[in-house]
């Protein structure tokens, strides 16, 4: 092993002559700026190494990529040079510029085991063709390697939180800004407030029915728009592919893809430019589908139904169609068929503001059939039938309120008489648990020792009955009181859903709707595009109620309010079903 101070006394004791290679790296081409002190850092003590031992390289290989994974241009170069004998030796800074992965280690190595290879010198010391300096040098490879790996590791789990909190990692596009006053690992996606007002706007027009080159046109030479400016790049007036990539970019409509390429699609916080419905539309004006929505669409009834002819999962399906400006035909959009008029053959890019309809259907998935001849249906067909069902149900707001003041005031009733059913049971349990213990102590008093006043068969008998008994009485003390404050709880959660569905189902969300229709009954099925279900029993109460309830009101005739709240809370009293529980 040598030292800093006599890293050529081998060679020159055996008169090898060493000639040096120098090599410089950086970690990436990114952030130039940032870096560049790195190689004159590098540069400097390699001068300064040179000028100690009196040695001068042949050639400097100065690089700008990772060394993680092998690939490295320059850095192959230089071993080639090394492979053809122009030079026996490796000048750098430390190792681990060399190398970060076992790859190209493993070719540094076995360059030294063919003596092609004589020494690695850095300022700290130099590496030999000996066996304990091959190990060291293995060893500070392996070391680069696991602190790549390790920064790797951290870097992506980073990542990963970030995108689970709903901010896209990576360089935020035009119109927005990435967040760096922000703790690492807590950063958003900022807004841009000098250009994404520009950006909506260029939505705004080309749904409007501004072709992309005027569009263009307006931003450089009326809003004087300029892109972000960055170290390097930016600054610049848009390019008519920029206009493009803004309106089929999904990230401004709230989507992105992460990892890119994995087809994963994630809801983004961000601010967004423009509607999804909006962004859609002009996807097909552009002859070109949005790549989120192949795996990213939500449809609020999919893998719900099962059809009810072959009993195969019914699946949703979406189809776009547009009317052609010129012929005035409406024709699909089909992967065969994505940007032009199947009749006279016009671009849709071309046409100026033309119509696009956008239908969901709801068809059998005929995985169990392929010749099932069940019907599809359409979304809003779908919606109709739900929305008419959840209207059977729709009791009035003053019922709701009726109907839990019934609740307490009957809780308040029974308060007393479950006391005192709770107190009776108790005695009852304490008495059962002294006859248990009394009859024990008959088994074994001394003068039971023959068994004339109680035999084994008998107390066997006799405790069975005993613990029997006390069982029942334990159950019912620990289930009363709760089971009556579970069921009036599900009592108003059944009001509350027949009085508010309605409502929340027109105005909520994919989501929403969803559990809307789930509490709706078991099993739905699609048959003869009508949708069944297996409803529990008490929607039909309460839809026997609703029936009541108007026909109750019809009667209702008060003369002010007063008259009103007491003809009301009469009329509900009355009801057969109501009364009946």
């Amino acid at each position: 092993m040598s030292t800093p101070g006599q890293p050529l006394k081998l060679f020159m004791d055996n008169k090898i002559t060493l000639c040096y290679f120098r090599y410089r790296r950086k970690s990436s081409e990114d952030n130039k700026e940032r870096q560049a002190a790195s190689l004159e850092d590098q540069s400097y003590v390699l001068d300064s190494l040179e000028a100690r031992h009196h040695i001068k390289a042949l050639a400097d290989f100065e690089e700008s990529q990772s060394a993680h994974t092998p690939g490295r241009p320059r850095f192959n170069e230089m071993l080639e040079k090394i492979e053809k004998r122009e030079a026996n030796a490796i000048l750098t800074w430390h190792p681990n510029r060399i190398c970060r992965n076992m790859t190209d280690g493993g070719k540094i190595i076995d360059l030294m085991d063919r003596g092609l290879l004589l020494e690695i010198l850095t300022p700290s010391r130099a590496y030999q063709n000996t066996p304990m300096d091959k190990f060291m040098l293995t060893l500070e490879f392996g070391i680069s390697k696991k602190d790549s790996d390790d920064k790797s590791i951290a870097v992506k789990r980073g990542l990963d939180k970030k995108n689970r909190d709903g901010w896209r990692p990576g360089v935020a596009p035009e119109g927005y800004l990435n967040d760096k006053g922000t703790e690492s690992g807590f950063r958003k996606v900022l807004t841009d407030p000098e250009r994404l007002p520009f950006i909506k706007r260029i939505f705004e027009l080309f749904h409007d029915g501004t072709p992309v080159i005027e569009l263009q046109r307006i931003a450089n030479k009326e809003w004087h728009y300029r892109t972000r400016q960055k170290k390097r790049l930016g600054g610049k007036p848009l390019t008519l592919g920029m206009v493009y990539w803004i309106l089929s970019n999904p990230f401004y409509c709230g989507k992105y893809e992460y990892p890119v390429g994995s087809g994963n699609w994630h809801e983004g916080k961000h601010e967004r430019a423009v509607s999804e419905e909006v962004f859609n539309e002009i996807q097909v004006r552009l002859g070109r589908r949005s790549p989120y929505r192949i795996n990213g669409q939500e449809f609020a009834f999919s893998a719900m139904m099962r059809c009810g002819v072959c009993d195969s999962g019914v699946v949703a399906e979406q189809k776009w169609q547009v009317i052609c400006r010129s012929c005035k035909l409406k024709f699909s959009l089909t992967k065969n068929n994505k940007d032009r008029c199947t009749g006279c053959g016009m671009l849709i890019a071309a046409m100026e503001n033309p119509t696009v309809l956008h239908y969901i259907y709801y068809r059998c998935g005929k995985k169990k059939n392929r010749l099932c001849l069940e019907k599809s249906i359409r979304v809003d067909r779908l919606e109709e039938q739900v929305d008419e069902k959840l209207g059977k149900l729709a009791i009035p707001d003053c019922f709701l309120e009726w109907a839990i003041e019934q609740i307490q005031t009957m809780g308040e009733q029974d308060h007393d008489f479950e006391k005192e059913t709770l107190d009776a049971t108790q005695r009852a349990y304490q008495e059962c648990k002294q006859k248990l213990q009394n009859l024990l102590q008959l088994k074994i008093s001394p003068a039971n020792s023959d068994g004339s006043l109680l035999s084994d068969e008998g107390y066997r008998t006799q405790k069975q009955i005993l613990e029997q008994e006390l069982k029942v009485l334990e159950e019912q003390l620990g289930g009363n009181v709760e089971k009556q404050q579970e069921a009036d709880e599900k009592t108003k959660k059944a009001v509350t859903f027949a009085i508010r569905a309605q409502q929340e189902f027109k105005k909520g969300d994919s989501k929403k709707k969803r559990d809307i229709f789930m509490g709706l009954g078991l099993h739905p099925k699609l048959q003869e595009r009508i949708v069944r279900f297996d409803s529990p029993k008490y929607l039909f109460t309460l839809e026997q109620i609703k029936k009541e309830i108007d026909n109750g009101l019809e009667r209702v005739a008060p003369r002010n309010q007063v008259d009103l709240a007491s003809q009301m809370g009469a009329c509900f009293s009355s009801i057969p079903t109501v009364l009946r529980g």
